[in-house]
């Protein structure tokens, strides 16, 4: 597997982004691209890739791109996830419009730190097209409105990272319908509680006291899976607002994982969905799964 931490800056909140996408793709032997993205350089925009290069050997004092892969990667290496080499400026390429440190490759998995100048979304957007990545990691966005568009625009699952704490013992709230997504959010979720060593809560949540055949099938199906793979588990049906329910069962120490919506892209632009609502509302991390 191939995933994305998208960082921005040096502070605890980035560093706690880096530490559980670290963790977590750690559970997985995936494959981990960092990626700052910042405003155009007046290099790139003129698209000169010789006076990009020459300019590069300076970008460590002048870039705060540079300064923040630098800093992920001294973390990295304090962990064990990266290379035990430096971080050399001579090592930068260009490609395709970003910039990527060659890295040597570990036993397991690849490091890959990589600098985009641009529109954030649209970049990001790029870069998980360029990277096929099947988990993108990042903050969650402070305007609601751009967590609707990450959501809606990057064809891969998000794990939008909310008020981390890495000294807390988090419970996973697996929240299960009959979405099409809800299969593999379940079974994402017994890799990363394994990882934690965190008691699932698998929630079914109804409208109305009456849970239809969908819903119940799906909720028979995580139940079973859970049994299967010897997870410790929680089973609850709930009957109310699916997202104030959500909100509130997982308070401040659960990741909550759920299937992303499918349906009208335009209705749900403007309207937003489920697990667009969760992440906006919730106090905790959650991962849209893809």
């Amino acid at each position: 597997m191939k995933f994305l931490i998208a960082l921005k800056n040096t502070t605890d909140e980035s560093k706690n982004i880096l530490e559980i996408g670290c963790k977590i793709a750690e559970g997985f032997s995936a494959d981990l691209t960092i990626c700052y993205i910042g405003k155009q350089s007046r290099a790139l925009i003129e698209g000169d890739v010789n006076l990009a290069r020459q300019t590069l050997s300076e970008w460590n004092i002048h870039h705060p791109g540079l300064e923040v892969l630098e800093w992920a990667f001294n973390i990295l290496k304090e962990k064990g996830f990266a290379p035990d080499s430096e971080f050399n400026i001579k090592n930068l390429v260009e490609e395709k419009g970003r910039i990527r440190m060659v890295l040597p490759k570990t036993t397991n998995y690849q490091i890959r730190l990589v600098l985009r100048e641009g529109d954030l979304l649209s970049e990001l957007n790029k870069e998980v097209k360029h990277g096929e990545f099947d988990i993108a990691i990042m903050g969650s966005p402070r305007r609601k409105r751009m967590t609707n568009k990450i959501s809606q625009f990057l064809d891969t699952s998000i794990f939008f990272v909310k008020n981390f704490n890495p000294n807390w013992n988090y419970k996973i709230l697996l929240c299960v319908d009959d979405s099409r997504a809800t299969k593999r959010a379940v079974i994402l979720s017994t890799r990363i509680s394994k990882q934690f060593d965190a008691e699932i809560i698998s929630l079914t949540v109804s409208k109305t006291s009456f849970f239809g055949k969908g819903y119940r099938n799906a909720h028979t199906w995580a139940e079973r899976y859970l049994k299967r793979v010897g997870i410790p588990f929680e089973s609850k049906l709930l009957s109310g607002n699916p997202v104030d329910v959500f909100v509130d069962e997982a308070g401040e120490d659960h990741i909550i994982i759920m299937g992303k919506a499918k349906g009208n892209e335009i209705l749900k632009f403007i309207f937003g969905s489920k697990p667009i609502h969760t992440a906006q509302r919730s106090n905790c991390p959650v991962l849209m799964v893809n």
